[in-house]
Protein backbone atom coordinates (compact mmCIF):
# COMPACT_ATOMS: atom_id res chain seq x y z
CA UNK A 1 0.00 0.00 0.00
CA UNK A 2 2.95 2.04 0.84
CA UNK A 3 4.28 1.84 -2.91
CA UNK A 4 1.08 2.75 -4.28
CA UNK A 5 0.82 5.33 -2.02
CA UNK A 6 4.04 6.95 -3.30
CA UNK A 7 3.63 6.10 -6.90
CA UNK A 8 0.24 7.86 -6.99
CA UNK A 9 0.10 10.62 -10.17
CA UNK A 10 -1.93 12.70 -7.81
CA UNK A 11 -1.05 14.76 -4.42
CA UNK A 12 -1.37 12.91 -0.96
CA UNK A 13 -1.42 13.52 2.51
CA UNK A 14 -2.76 12.25 5.44
CA UNK A 15 -2.58 14.64 8.45
CA UNK A 16 -4.16 14.14 11.81
CA UNK A 17 -7.64 15.76 13.39
CA UNK A 18 -5.70 19.01 14.59
CA UNK A 19 -4.00 19.39 10.88
CA UNK A 20 -0.47 18.13 11.33
CA UNK A 21 1.23 16.10 8.61
CA UNK A 22 1.63 12.36 9.09
CA UNK A 23 2.76 11.42 5.93
CA UNK A 24 2.82 12.81 2.33
CA UNK A 25 3.16 11.12 -1.44
CA UNK A 26 6.07 12.02 -3.81
CA UNK A 27 3.58 13.41 -5.99
CA UNK A 28 2.56 16.05 -3.54
CA UNK A 29 6.32 16.72 -2.37
CA UNK A 30 7.08 17.36 -5.58
CA UNK A 31 3.86 19.85 -6.25
CA UNK A 32 4.91 21.99 -3.20
CA UNK A 33 8.36 21.95 -3.53
CA UNK A 34 9.37 20.47 0.02
CA UNK A 35 10.79 17.40 1.25
CA UNK A 36 9.03 14.60 3.53
CA UNK A 37 11.13 16.10 6.44
CA UNK A 38 9.70 19.56 5.67
CA UNK A 39 6.32 18.60 5.56
CA UNK A 40 6.07 15.52 8.25
CA UNK A 41 5.04 16.13 11.49
CA UNK A 42 4.71 20.28 10.74
CA UNK A 43 0.86 22.23 11.05
CA UNK A 44 -1.30 22.66 7.62
CA UNK A 45 -0.88 26.25 8.66
CA UNK A 46 2.73 26.26 7.11
CA UNK A 47 2.13 25.42 3.87
CA UNK A 48 -1.75 26.49 3.21
CA UNK A 49 -2.29 29.99 1.94
CA UNK A 50 -3.17 32.64 5.06
CA UNK A 51 -6.86 33.68 2.81
CA UNK A 52 -7.05 29.74 2.54
CA UNK A 53 -6.50 28.48 6.18
CA UNK A 54 -9.61 29.70 8.07
CA UNK A 55 -11.68 27.58 5.93
CA UNK A 56 -9.58 24.70 6.18
CA UNK A 57 -9.29 24.47 9.67
CA UNK A 58 -13.25 24.65 9.42
CA UNK A 59 -13.59 22.17 6.73
CA UNK A 60 -11.23 19.65 8.81
CA UNK A 61 -13.14 19.81 11.79
CA UNK A 62 -16.51 19.57 10.08
CA UNK A 63 -15.37 15.76 9.05
CA UNK A 64 -16.42 14.53 12.15
CA UNK A 65 -19.97 14.94 10.89
CA UNK A 66 -19.76 15.19 6.47
CA UNK A 67 -16.98 12.68 6.55
CA UNK A 68 -15.44 14.06 3.50
CA UNK A 69 -15.20 17.48 1.46
CA UNK A 70 -14.09 18.89 -1.50
CA UNK A 71 -12.66 22.85 -1.97
CA UNK A 72 -10.20 24.45 -4.12
CA UNK A 73 -7.39 26.29 -2.34
CA UNK A 74 -3.92 27.60 -2.12
CA UNK A 75 -0.80 25.73 -0.79
CA UNK A 76 2.70 27.82 -0.63
CA UNK A 77 6.24 26.70 -1.84
CA UNK A 78 9.03 27.39 0.29
CA UNK A 79 9.94 30.42 -1.88
CA UNK A 80 6.26 31.96 -1.40
CA UNK A 81 4.78 30.62 -5.29
CA UNK A 82 1.21 29.70 -5.01
CA UNK A 83 -0.12 25.90 -5.82
CA UNK A 84 -3.73 26.21 -6.59
CA UNK A 85 -5.18 22.67 -6.13
CA UNK A 86 -8.95 21.01 -6.00
CA UNK A 87 -8.40 19.20 -2.80
CA UNK A 88 -10.74 16.28 -1.94
CA UNK A 89 -10.81 15.24 1.96
CA UNK A 90 -11.63 12.00 3.66
CA UNK A 91 -12.13 11.06 7.07
CA UNK A 92 -10.92 7.69 8.17
CA UNK A 93 -12.03 6.08 11.31
CA UNK A 94 -9.81 3.07 12.97
CA UNK A 95 -10.95 0.06 13.65
CA UNK A 96 -13.72 0.76 16.61
CA UNK A 97 -15.34 3.49 14.36
CA UNK A 98 -13.66 6.50 16.01
CA UNK A 99 -12.74 9.62 13.46
CA UNK A 100 -8.85 8.77 13.11
CA UNK A 101 -7.55 10.87 10.86
CA UNK A 102 -7.60 12.36 7.19
CA UNK A 103 -6.46 11.65 4.04
CA UNK A 104 -6.57 14.55 1.34
CA UNK A 105 -6.33 13.80 -2.39
CA UNK A 106 -4.93 16.88 -4.00
CA UNK A 107 -4.62 17.93 -8.04
CA UNK A 108 -2.59 20.72 -9.36
CA UNK A 109 -5.13 23.14 -11.06
CA UNK A 110 -2.81 26.47 -11.46
CA UNK A 111 -2.53 26.29 -14.88
CA UNK A 112 -6.23 26.08 -15.25
CA UNK A 113 -6.56 29.04 -12.22
CA UNK A 114 -3.88 31.45 -14.37
CA UNK A 115 -5.79 30.92 -17.17
CA UNK A 116 -8.85 32.14 -15.49
CA UNK A 117 -6.87 34.94 -14.25
CA UNK A 118 -5.71 35.67 -17.90
CA UNK A 119 -9.62 35.44 -19.25
CA UNK A 120 -10.83 37.82 -16.41
CA UNK A 121 -8.07 40.32 -17.14
CA UNK A 122 -8.83 40.53 -20.70
CA UNK A 123 -12.67 40.39 -20.10
CA UNK A 124 -11.99 43.19 -18.41
CA UNK A 125 -9.61 45.24 -20.49
CA UNK A 126 -12.01 44.99 -23.23
CA UNK A 127 -15.25 45.70 -21.15
CA UNK A 128 -12.82 49.26 -20.88
CA UNK A 129 -11.62 49.59 -24.01
CA UNK A 130 -15.37 48.70 -25.51
CA UNK A 131 -16.71 51.33 -23.13
CA UNK A 132 -14.05 53.92 -24.16
CA UNK A 133 -14.13 54.17 -27.73
CA UNK A 134 -17.07 57.20 -28.78
CA UNK A 135 -18.83 54.24 -30.38
CA UNK A 136 -21.19 51.77 -29.54
CA UNK A 137 -19.93 48.77 -29.57
CA UNK A 138 -21.58 44.90 -29.73
CA UNK A 139 -20.66 41.37 -29.89
CA UNK A 140 -23.26 38.52 -31.87
CA UNK A 141 -22.95 35.00 -32.13
CA UNK A 142 -22.11 32.84 -35.16
CA UNK A 143 -25.79 33.12 -36.17
CA UNK A 144 -26.22 36.90 -35.35
CA UNK A 145 -27.83 37.04 -32.06
CA UNK A 146 -26.70 39.62 -29.85
CA UNK A 147 -24.39 38.48 -26.99
CA UNK A 148 -23.04 41.55 -25.34
CA UNK A 149 -23.67 45.42 -25.66
CA UNK A 150 -21.64 48.41 -24.62
CA UNK A 151 -22.27 50.73 -21.79
CA UNK A 152 -23.05 53.64 -24.49
CA UNK A 153 -24.99 51.55 -26.67
CA UNK A 154 -27.52 50.70 -24.07
CA UNK A 155 -27.11 54.90 -22.74
CA UNK A 156 -27.41 55.85 -26.91
CA UNK A 157 -30.41 53.25 -27.36
CA UNK A 158 -31.95 53.53 -24.22
CA UNK A 159 -32.98 49.53 -24.72
CA UNK A 160 -32.12 47.59 -21.65
CA UNK A 161 -28.95 45.31 -22.10
CA UNK A 162 -31.05 41.87 -21.57
CA UNK A 163 -33.66 43.07 -24.11
CA UNK A 164 -31.11 43.47 -26.86
CA UNK A 165 -29.92 40.07 -26.82
CA UNK A 166 -30.53 37.70 -29.66
CA UNK A 167 -32.66 39.62 -31.89
CA UNK A 168 -33.79 42.23 -29.64
CA UNK A 169 -31.72 44.87 -31.30
CA UNK A 170 -33.49 44.91 -34.00
CA UNK A 171 -36.02 47.45 -32.18
CA UNK A 172 -33.51 50.23 -32.27
CA UNK A 173 -33.40 50.23 -36.35
CA UNK A 174 -35.38 52.27 -38.31
CA UNK A 175 -38.42 50.00 -39.73
CA UNK A 176 -36.66 50.99 -43.40
CA UNK A 177 -33.68 49.71 -42.51
CA UNK A 178 -34.26 46.76 -41.12
CA UNK A 179 -35.23 44.11 -44.11
CA UNK A 180 -31.95 45.57 -46.17
CA UNK A 181 -30.12 45.48 -42.81
CA UNK A 182 -30.76 41.51 -42.20
CA UNK A 183 -30.95 40.71 -46.06
CA UNK A 184 -27.04 41.99 -46.01
CA UNK A 185 -26.12 40.67 -42.75
CA UNK A 186 -27.20 37.64 -43.86
CA UNK A 187 -25.00 37.60 -47.30
CA UNK A 188 -22.10 38.79 -44.96
CA UNK A 189 -22.42 35.88 -42.44
CA UNK A 190 -23.11 33.26 -45.06
CA UNK A 191 -19.89 34.36 -47.19
CA UNK A 192 -17.92 35.44 -43.51
CA UNK A 193 -16.51 38.30 -45.17
CA UNK A 194 -16.03 41.91 -43.36
CA UNK A 195 -19.62 43.90 -43.11
CA UNK A 196 -20.24 47.50 -43.23
CA UNK A 197 -23.05 49.45 -44.30
CA UNK A 198 -25.18 52.35 -43.41
CA UNK A 199 -28.80 52.45 -41.15
CA UNK A 200 -30.46 54.93 -38.58
CA UNK A 201 -30.51 53.56 -35.20
CA UNK A 202 -32.77 54.61 -32.55
CA UNK A 203 -31.90 57.35 -30.55
CA UNK A 204 -32.98 57.13 -26.48
CA UNK A 205 -34.74 60.65 -27.16
CA UNK A 206 -36.93 59.54 -29.86
CA UNK A 207 -34.89 60.59 -33.09
CA UNK A 208 -33.83 58.35 -35.60
CA UNK A 209 -29.77 59.14 -36.48
CA UNK A 210 -27.62 57.63 -38.86
CA UNK A 211 -25.02 55.10 -37.78
CA UNK A 212 -22.12 53.51 -39.90
CA UNK A 213 -22.04 50.24 -38.75
CA UNK A 214 -18.71 47.33 -39.00
CA UNK A 215 -18.41 44.12 -38.25
CA UNK A 216 -15.94 41.37 -38.50
CA UNK A 217 -15.87 38.19 -38.13
CA UNK A 218 -13.68 36.17 -34.96
CA UNK A 219 -12.75 33.06 -36.20
CA UNK A 220 -10.97 29.98 -34.49
CA UNK A 221 -6.95 30.05 -34.94
CA UNK A 222 -7.21 26.31 -35.79
CA UNK A 223 -9.95 25.56 -37.73
CA UNK A 224 -11.04 28.89 -38.98
CA UNK A 225 -14.49 28.56 -38.09
CA UNK A 226 -16.31 31.68 -37.07
CA UNK A 227 -16.99 32.12 -33.30
CA UNK A 228 -18.32 35.39 -33.06
CA UNK A 229 -18.80 38.75 -34.76
CA UNK A 230 -17.19 42.42 -33.24
CA UNK A 231 -18.87 45.15 -34.58
CA UNK A 232 -19.38 49.05 -34.21
CA UNK A 233 -21.73 51.74 -34.96
CA UNK A 234 -20.81 54.95 -35.19
CA UNK A 235 -22.62 58.34 -35.67
CA UNK A 236 -22.33 59.74 -38.72
CA UNK A 237 -25.78 61.84 -38.66
CA UNK A 238 -24.23 65.34 -38.77
CA UNK A 239 -21.96 64.20 -41.76
CA UNK A 240 -24.68 62.62 -43.67
CA UNK A 241 -26.79 65.71 -42.91
CA UNK A 242 -23.58 68.36 -44.39
CA UNK A 243 -23.47 66.03 -47.45
CA UNK A 244 -27.67 66.30 -48.32
CA UNK A 245 -27.02 70.42 -47.94
CA UNK A 246 -24.11 70.21 -49.96
CA UNK A 247 -25.70 67.78 -52.87
CA UNK A 248 -28.54 70.67 -52.87
CA UNK A 249 -26.15 73.53 -53.63
CA UNK A 250 -24.52 71.92 -56.00
CA UNK A 251 -27.96 71.13 -57.94
CA UNK A 252 -26.58 74.23 -60.64
CA UNK A 253 -23.97 72.59 -61.80
CA UNK A 254 -24.30 69.50 -61.83
CA UNK A 255 -25.63 69.39 -65.22
CA UNK A 256 -22.65 70.67 -66.70
CA UNK A 257 -20.44 68.91 -64.36
CA UNK A 258 -21.84 65.44 -64.76
CA UNK A 259 -22.40 65.93 -68.85
CA UNK A 260 -18.69 66.97 -69.32
CA UNK A 261 -16.39 64.66 -70.66
CA UNK A 262 -13.33 65.94 -68.78
CA UNK A 263 -12.29 66.25 -65.03
CA UNK A 264 -13.58 69.48 -63.31
CA UNK A 265 -13.29 70.14 -59.68
CA UNK A 266 -12.66 73.41 -57.11
CA UNK A 267 -10.88 73.55 -54.48
CA UNK A 268 -10.63 76.22 -51.89
CA UNK A 269 -7.57 78.26 -51.07
CA UNK A 270 -5.67 75.64 -48.79
CA UNK A 271 -6.03 73.11 -52.06
CA UNK A 272 -9.27 70.95 -50.39
CA UNK A 273 -11.72 70.08 -53.15
CA UNK A 274 -14.81 71.59 -52.45
CA UNK A 275 -16.81 70.40 -55.97
CA UNK A 276 -15.45 67.63 -58.31
CA UNK A 277 -17.41 66.08 -60.82
CA UNK A 278 -18.14 62.24 -62.32
CA UNK A 279 -15.31 62.45 -64.58
CA UNK A 280 -12.58 63.53 -62.16
CA UNK A 281 -13.85 60.78 -59.48
CA UNK A 282 -13.14 58.08 -62.51
CA UNK A 283 -10.15 59.42 -63.07
CA UNK A 284 -8.43 59.48 -60.17
CA UNK A 285 -10.57 56.20 -58.50
CA UNK A 286 -11.86 58.04 -55.33
CA UNK A 287 -15.60 58.79 -54.47
CA UNK A 288 -17.16 61.74 -54.68
CA UNK A 289 -16.98 61.82 -50.69
CA UNK A 290 -13.73 60.91 -50.65
CA UNK A 291 -12.23 63.68 -52.69
CA UNK A 292 -14.53 66.05 -50.99
CA UNK A 293 -12.06 65.24 -48.22
CA UNK A 294 -8.69 65.83 -50.14
CA UNK A 295 -6.57 68.22 -51.16
CA UNK A 296 -4.64 68.55 -54.10
CA UNK A 297 -1.46 67.62 -52.51
CA UNK A 298 -3.32 64.40 -51.50
CA UNK A 299 -3.81 63.18 -54.66
CA UNK A 300 -0.63 64.49 -56.62
CA UNK A 301 2.52 62.38 -57.09
CA UNK A 302 4.96 63.12 -54.51
CA UNK A 303 7.60 63.80 -57.47
CA UNK A 304 5.29 66.32 -58.76
CA UNK A 305 4.24 68.37 -55.63
CA UNK A 306 6.61 71.15 -55.82
CA UNK A 307 5.89 72.72 -58.93
CA UNK A 308 1.97 72.36 -58.81
CA UNK A 309 2.03 73.82 -55.51
CA UNK A 310 4.30 76.72 -55.75
CA UNK A 311 1.54 77.47 -59.40
CA UNK A 312 -1.20 77.01 -57.11
CA UNK A 313 0.26 79.19 -54.39
CA UNK A 314 0.66 82.08 -56.49
CA UNK A 315 -2.49 81.79 -58.37
CA UNK A 316 -4.26 82.09 -54.67
CA UNK A 317 -2.33 85.17 -53.54
CA UNK A 318 -3.12 86.90 -56.97
CA UNK A 319 0.35 86.48 -59.00
CA UNK A 320 -1.12 84.94 -61.45
CA UNK A 321 -4.45 83.99 -62.64
CA UNK A 322 -4.26 80.74 -64.69
CA UNK A 323 -1.77 78.43 -65.23
CA UNK A 324 -1.43 74.77 -67.28
CA UNK A 325 0.48 71.95 -66.43
CA UNK A 326 1.82 67.89 -67.06
CA UNK A 327 1.25 65.66 -64.11
CA UNK A 328 0.82 62.84 -62.33
CA UNK A 329 -1.66 62.06 -59.64
CA UNK A 330 -2.02 59.20 -57.27
CA UNK A 331 -4.81 56.82 -58.49
CA UNK A 332 -6.93 55.57 -55.88
CA UNK A 333 -5.21 52.19 -56.54
CA UNK A 334 -1.32 53.52 -56.24
CA UNK A 335 -0.73 53.83 -59.51
CA UNK A 336 0.34 57.10 -61.46
CA UNK A 337 -2.02 58.51 -63.51
CA UNK A 338 -1.20 61.19 -66.14
CA UNK A 339 -3.01 64.41 -66.47
CA UNK A 340 -3.02 66.97 -68.00
CA UNK A 341 -4.42 70.50 -66.49
CA UNK A 342 -5.90 73.33 -66.92
CA UNK A 343 -6.03 76.37 -63.59
CA UNK A 344 -8.37 79.04 -63.81
CA UNK A 345 -9.74 81.09 -60.47
CA UNK A 346 -13.33 83.03 -58.99
CA UNK A 347 -12.60 86.01 -57.82
CA UNK A 348 -15.37 87.84 -55.54
CA UNK A 349 -16.24 91.56 -56.10
CA UNK A 350 -13.11 93.02 -54.71
CA UNK A 351 -11.08 90.82 -56.83
CA UNK A 352 -9.79 88.34 -53.92
CA UNK A 353 -9.08 84.74 -54.78
CA UNK A 354 -12.73 82.42 -53.98
CA UNK A 355 -11.48 79.70 -55.08
CA UNK A 356 -10.12 77.78 -57.94
CA UNK A 357 -11.28 75.64 -60.84
CA UNK A 358 -9.30 72.38 -62.37
CA UNK A 359 -9.91 71.21 -65.54
CA UNK A 360 -8.14 67.77 -65.73
CA UNK A 361 -7.67 65.19 -69.12
CA UNK A 362 -6.62 62.11 -68.60
CA UNK A 363 -3.29 61.75 -71.06
CA UNK A 364 -2.28 58.56 -69.93
CA UNK A 365 -2.98 56.57 -72.99
CA UNK A 366 -0.27 59.60 -74.99
CA UNK A 367 1.90 59.06 -72.31
CA UNK A 368 1.71 55.63 -72.60
CA UNK A 369 2.01 55.95 -76.47
CA UNK A 370 5.36 58.36 -76.29
CA UNK A 371 6.85 56.07 -73.87
CA UNK A 372 5.79 52.68 -75.48
CA UNK A 373 7.16 54.33 -79.08
CA UNK A 374 10.63 55.12 -77.27
CA UNK A 375 10.65 51.91 -75.40
CA UNK A 376 9.85 49.74 -78.92
CA UNK A 377 12.38 52.02 -81.33
CA UNK A 378 15.16 51.24 -78.42
CA UNK A 379 14.29 47.34 -77.87
CA UNK A 380 13.85 46.73 -81.45
CA UNK A 381 17.31 48.73 -82.43
CA UNK A 382 18.37 46.06 -79.54
CA UNK A 383 16.55 42.97 -80.49
CA UNK A 384 17.91 43.24 -84.30
CA UNK A 385 21.64 43.53 -83.47
CA UNK A 386 21.28 40.68 -81.11
CA UNK A 387 19.20 38.67 -83.58
CA UNK A 388 21.87 38.58 -86.19
CA UNK A 389 24.11 37.98 -84.19
CA UNK A 390 22.97 34.68 -82.95
CA UNK A 391 22.12 33.73 -86.51
CA UNK A 392 25.64 34.50 -87.43
CA UNK A 393 27.29 32.44 -84.80
CA UNK A 394 24.76 29.49 -85.05
CA UNK A 395 25.00 29.76 -88.89
CA UNK A 396 29.16 29.75 -88.61
CA UNK A 397 28.85 27.02 -86.21
CA UNK A 398 26.52 24.56 -87.74
CA UNK A 399 28.77 25.08 -91.14
CA UNK A 400 31.93 24.42 -89.46
CA UNK A 401 30.93 21.52 -87.19
CA UNK A 402 28.84 19.54 -89.93
CA UNK A 403 29.51 16.61 -91.90
CA UNK A 404 27.95 17.23 -94.72
CA UNK A 405 25.85 19.78 -97.18
CA UNK A 406 23.06 18.01 -96.70
CA UNK A 407 23.17 17.49 -92.64
CA UNK A 408 23.93 21.47 -92.29
CA UNK A 409 21.00 22.69 -94.18
CA UNK A 410 19.06 20.15 -91.74
CA UNK A 411 20.62 21.19 -88.48
CA UNK A 412 20.66 25.07 -89.57
CA UNK A 413 16.79 24.88 -90.59
CA UNK A 414 15.99 23.31 -86.82
CA UNK A 415 18.21 25.84 -85.42
CA UNK A 416 16.77 28.96 -87.09
CA UNK A 417 13.23 27.29 -86.71
CA UNK A 418 13.80 27.09 -82.96
CA UNK A 419 14.48 30.49 -82.50
CA UNK A 420 11.71 31.55 -84.73
CA UNK A 421 8.94 29.94 -82.53
CA UNK A 422 10.99 31.49 -79.46
CA UNK A 423 10.38 34.79 -81.50
CA UNK A 424 6.33 33.87 -81.67
CA UNK A 425 6.57 33.24 -77.97
CA UNK A 426 8.15 36.54 -76.80
CA UNK A 427 6.22 38.48 -79.82
CA UNK A 428 2.95 37.69 -78.06
CA UNK A 429 4.21 38.99 -75.10
CA UNK A 430 5.23 42.02 -76.46
CA UNK A 431 9.25 40.76 -76.25
CA UNK A 432 8.49 41.70 -71.80
CA UNK A 433 9.57 38.21 -71.38
CA UNK A 434 7.70 34.74 -72.17
CA UNK A 435 6.54 32.02 -69.67
CA UNK A 436 8.83 28.90 -69.49
CA UNK A 437 5.89 26.58 -70.00
CA UNK A 438 5.08 28.32 -73.45
CA UNK A 439 8.73 27.79 -74.45
CA UNK A 440 8.66 24.02 -73.90
CA UNK A 441 5.49 23.36 -75.66
CA UNK A 442 7.54 25.16 -78.77
CA UNK A 443 10.19 23.28 -78.13
CA UNK A 444 8.26 19.77 -78.26
CA UNK A 445 5.91 20.36 -80.43
CA UNK A 446 7.67 18.67 -83.55
CA UNK A 447 7.83 15.66 -82.13
CA UNK A 448 4.31 15.05 -80.81
CA UNK A 449 3.34 13.16 -83.15
CA UNK A 450 5.43 10.48 -82.29
CA UNK A 451 2.45 8.58 -79.38
CA UNK A 452 0.92 10.09 -76.46
CA UNK A 453 2.77 10.54 -73.59
CA UNK A 454 6.08 10.11 -74.79
CA UNK A 455 6.50 13.38 -72.85
CA UNK A 456 6.16 13.75 -69.12
CA UNK A 457 6.22 17.66 -68.06
CA UNK A 458 6.08 19.29 -64.63
CA UNK A 459 6.69 22.50 -63.09
CA UNK A 460 5.59 26.00 -61.85
CA UNK A 461 4.30 28.91 -63.64
CA UNK A 462 7.74 30.74 -64.22
CA UNK A 463 8.13 33.92 -65.78
CA UNK A 464 11.74 34.59 -67.80
CA UNK A 465 13.64 37.39 -69.53
CA UNK A 466 13.81 37.50 -73.24
CA UNK A 467 17.16 36.46 -73.52
CA UNK A 468 16.17 33.69 -71.00
CA UNK A 469 13.61 32.40 -72.83
CA UNK A 470 15.76 32.47 -76.59
CA UNK A 471 18.67 30.29 -74.55
CA UNK A 472 16.32 28.07 -72.99
CA UNK A 473 14.68 27.76 -76.42
CA UNK A 474 17.98 26.38 -78.00
CA UNK A 475 18.62 24.79 -75.59
CA UNK A 476 15.95 22.52 -75.38
CA UNK A 477 16.11 22.37 -79.29
CA UNK A 478 19.46 20.55 -79.48
CA UNK A 479 17.91 18.33 -77.03
CA UNK A 480 14.54 17.30 -78.65
CA UNK A 481 16.53 16.72 -81.81
CA UNK A 482 19.60 14.66 -80.53
CA UNK A 483 16.76 12.97 -78.92
CA UNK A 484 14.78 12.29 -82.07
CA UNK A 485 18.16 11.40 -84.25
CA UNK A 486 19.87 9.46 -81.42
CA UNK A 487 17.63 9.18 -77.94
CA UNK A 488 14.47 8.09 -76.60
CA UNK A 489 12.29 9.67 -79.42
CA UNK A 490 13.71 7.24 -81.78
CA UNK A 491 12.16 4.34 -80.64
CA UNK A 492 8.39 3.92 -80.09
CA UNK A 493 9.08 3.35 -76.09
CA UNK A 494 11.15 6.01 -75.21
CA UNK A 495 10.44 8.97 -72.89
CA UNK A 496 11.22 12.48 -72.46
CA UNK A 497 10.34 14.20 -68.59
CA UNK A 498 10.76 17.56 -68.43
CA UNK A 499 10.52 18.64 -64.72
CA UNK A 500 11.62 22.39 -63.19
CA UNK A 501 11.66 24.01 -60.10
CA UNK A 502 12.58 27.22 -58.51
CA UNK A 503 14.61 28.08 -55.56
CA UNK A 504 15.96 30.31 -53.21
CA UNK A 505 19.61 30.82 -53.15
CA UNK A 506 22.32 33.28 -51.72
CA UNK A 507 21.99 35.51 -54.65
CA UNK A 508 18.43 35.36 -55.44
CA UNK A 509 16.24 32.97 -57.19
CA UNK A 510 17.22 30.06 -59.22
CA UNK A 511 15.41 27.55 -61.77
CA UNK A 512 16.62 24.33 -61.45
CA UNK A 513 15.56 22.21 -64.59
CA UNK A 514 16.56 18.68 -65.81
CA UNK A 515 15.57 16.97 -69.48
CA UNK A 516 15.69 13.23 -68.74
CA UNK A 517 15.35 10.29 -71.19
CA UNK A 518 14.40 6.65 -70.67
CA UNK A 519 13.61 4.13 -72.87
CA UNK A 520 15.63 4.79 -75.98
CA UNK A 521 18.70 2.78 -77.47
CA UNK A 522 21.54 2.50 -75.01
CA UNK A 523 23.51 5.60 -74.92
CA UNK A 524 27.51 5.18 -75.12
CA UNK A 525 29.58 8.81 -74.49
CA UNK A 526 30.59 10.44 -77.64
CA UNK A 527 33.83 10.39 -78.46
CA UNK A 528 34.10 14.05 -79.15
CA UNK A 529 31.46 16.94 -78.08
CA UNK A 530 29.66 18.63 -80.68
CA UNK A 531 28.56 21.47 -81.73
CA UNK A 532 25.12 21.14 -79.53
CA UNK A 533 26.85 20.16 -76.97
CA UNK A 534 29.14 22.69 -76.56
CA UNK A 535 26.00 25.46 -77.62
CA UNK A 536 24.67 24.18 -74.72
CA UNK A 537 27.17 23.78 -71.87
CA UNK A 538 29.23 26.89 -72.87
CA UNK A 539 27.86 29.15 -74.86
CA UNK A 540 23.90 29.75 -73.84
CA UNK A 541 25.34 28.53 -69.97
CA UNK A 542 27.86 31.68 -70.22
CA UNK A 543 25.07 33.67 -71.39
CA UNK A 544 22.23 32.76 -68.80
CA UNK A 545 25.54 33.55 -66.15
CA UNK A 546 24.50 29.80 -65.27
CA UNK A 547 25.90 26.09 -65.12
CA UNK A 548 24.62 23.67 -67.90
CA UNK A 549 25.47 20.17 -67.98
CA UNK A 550 24.85 16.77 -70.33
CA UNK A 551 25.58 13.68 -69.10
CA UNK A 552 25.45 10.71 -71.12
CA UNK A 553 24.54 8.00 -68.74
CA UNK A 554 23.25 4.22 -70.84
CA UNK A 555 20.40 4.29 -69.81
CA UNK A 556 19.28 7.85 -71.50
CA UNK A 557 20.93 11.67 -71.63
CA UNK A 558 20.13 13.58 -68.75
CA UNK A 559 20.64 17.56 -68.83
CA UNK A 560 20.42 19.69 -65.89
CA UNK A 561 20.86 23.33 -65.62
CA UNK A 562 21.04 25.79 -62.73
CA UNK A 563 19.94 29.50 -63.83
CA UNK A 564 20.34 32.12 -61.82
CA UNK A 565 18.33 35.87 -62.12
CA UNK A 566 14.53 34.20 -62.20
CA UNK A 567 12.38 36.84 -60.68
CA UNK A 568 14.69 40.06 -61.19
Amino acid sequence: MDALFNQATVGLAECDLSGRILRANDYFCAMLARSRDELIGHPLGDIVHPDDLPRTEALLAGLLKEDRYEVEKRYLRPDGSVVWTRTAANLIRDESGRPDKALAVCIDISTNKLQEQHLRESEERFRLLANSVPALVWITDPEGGITYTSELWTRYTGLPPHEALGQGWLKSIHPDDVAETLRLWEEVRARGIRYETEIRYLCHDGAYRWHVVRANPYRHSATGEILAWFGSSTDIHERKVTEATLRESEQRLRATYEQAAIGIGEVDADGRFIRVNERLCAISGYGRGELLSMTLEDITYPEDRGSELEMFRKQMSGDITSYSIEKRLVHRNGNPVWIGVSASRVDDLEGRPLYGIRVIRDISARKRAEQSQSLLINELNHRVKNTLTTVQSIARQTLHNARTPEQAAEDLESRLLALSRAHDVLTRENWEGARFSDIVAQAIAPYLNRGKGRFQVTGPETRLTPQQALALAMALQELATNAAKYGSLSNDEGIVTIGWYLAEAPDGLHLHLTWRESGGPPVEPPTRRGFGTRLIERSLARELDGTMKIDFLPRGVVFTADIPGMGD
